[in-house]
């Protein structure tokens, strides 16, 4: 009897050393929103492509896993890592202090310049915040951009019509349905490449000077916080965050 209890806790202990703990896992669940170019987005062959996807894919690299890209509405981005369905997220997201208050975040890995540029129309010929006052605003659900509007939607009387989606947004901009949209300065110009008829200015204004720049987001207490951060720090410090930067934004 004796020789079988023994017998019976070797193999519990070797299956409990077979069992893969969490930070072994190979492969982790990496939510995206995938309409946003030059950031993220779905080519016509359905691959993800993005600056976001490439910065996604040297992060893996350096921590010795794979990614899984899962796309994501924006919008329910951090309930899906609250609810365990993401191990990060990935997908161009200001890192505010509301936002802190439900999940952990990275290190900055993309200072924020022109986030607040405003899509409109170029017959309109608006060219200020002034211009606007009164008009119908839209972004994306979800966004700092959405906060800024927000912000600023009593001092410039904006009906805001937010969307889940920037193409959607762009389209209700061209049938006249929404005066302007505000979105980051190199999504405008991926929209006015394609439409031609659109144009854009930066909009600048005292309640829009708090913003932080792009964080990696996780669940909060996540184990792979630390190697998320050992490894922007080895990108920065090889230079290939830099070199990713200026292909996707230096032009």
């Amino acid at each position: 009897m004796k020789k079988l209890l023994v017998l019976s806790l070797i193999l519990i202990t070797v299956l409990a050393g077979c069992t893969p703990k969490p930070a072994e896992k190979e492969e982790l669940i990496v939510l995206v929103s995938a309409d946003y170019p030059p950031y993220e987005s779905i080519d016509t062959a359905g691959k993800f492509v993005g600056f976001d996807i490439e910065f996604g894919e040297l992060i893996a690299e350096e921590m010795g896993v794979t990614f899984k890209w899962v796309d994501t509405a924006f919008s329910g981005i951090i309930g899906a890592l609250q609810a365990g369905t993401g191990d990060l997220a990935i997908s161009g997201m200001s890192v505010t202090p509301e936002r802190e208050e439900s999940v952990d975040f990275s290190q900055i890995y993309k200072e924020e310049g022109g986030a607040f540029t405003v899509l409109f129309l170029a017959e309109k010929g608006y060219d200020s915040i002034d211009d606007l006052t009164g008009l119908v605003a839209s972004t994306q659900l979800g966004t700092i951009q959405e906060i800024a509007l927000n912000n600023l939607k009593s001092d410039f009387n904006f009906t805001l019509d937010i969307r889940d989606k920037h193409d959607v947004i762009v389209q209700e901009i061209l049938v006249g349905r929404i005066d302007f949209m505000l979105v980051d300065t190199s999504v405008a110009e991926e929209f006015i490449t394609a439409f031609p008829e659109l144009a854009m200015f930066d909009l600048v204004h005292e309640k829009l000077a708090n913003i932080s720049g792009l964080g990696v987001a996780l669940p909060e207490g996540s184990e792979w916080l630390d190697e998320v951060n050992a490894a922007i720090d080895a990108l920065k410090a090889n230079g290939k965050l830099d070199e990713l930067i200026a292909k996707w934004f230096d032009n």
